[in-house]
């Protein structure tokens, strides 16, 4: 990884910790005296549905699925594949749907369309980052902790080619990477 271009920090770890208590926060509120079920979208959203968890104080059960299309190809999507969402059992539960960035939105619409068939009693999502672009879908994530302008960023769980998930914060690359 020698030959990426330097980062330039968008958003503090400071920053993102303030958010995911306001939001934690918020949703205490809502889902009092309920059991809500996080499930996250892996691998992207593994640092904010761990700072979440730990952040609510409602009961609370944590679930992932496995999506992905971009993988070893780097900036560029390829095909959605999504895996364990078949095992989930969410029938009369409250589900939100954690998920690190929504951007074209196709992942997220794609994601809860297949658990509102399992029934759940309510289904919201939760982002970390939404992008600032046209997109084709009109859904608009019910939590979104920050919106970036249009650049591949990475850290809090976001990757380039599976690197710089562990960053505390959220980068950018000073020149988009290939």
């Amino acid at each position: 990884m020698n030959s990426m271009p330097p980062l330039k920090k968008l958003i503090s770890p400071d920053e993102i910790q303030r958010r995911v208590k306001e939001i934690a926060s918020l949703l205490d509120q809502e889902y009092q005296g309920e059991e809500l079920v996080l499930v996250a979208v892996m691998k992207g959203a593994v640092c904010i549905a761990a700072d979440l968890l730990r952040s609510l104080t409602v009961p609370v059960t944590f679930e992932w699925i496995q999506a992905s299309s971009y993988g070893q190809k780097g900036a560029t999507r390829g095909d959605l594949r999504i895996i364990g969402e078949e095992n989930l059992d969410v029938t009369s539960k409250h589900v939100l749907l954690v998920d690190d960035i929504f951007d074209s939105g196709f992942t997220l619409t794609h994601i809860l369309s297949k658990l509102a068939k399992k029934n759940p009693r309510s289904l919201k999502s939760l982002v970390l980052l939404s992008k600032r672009v046209k997109r084709e879908h009109a859904y608009e994530p019910d939590y979104v902790l920050f919106s970036v302008d249009d650049h591949f960023v990475v850290g809090c769980g976001l990757d380039f080619k599976e690197h710089y998930r562990g960053l505390p914060g959220i980068y950018r690359f000073e020149s988009e990477p290939l």
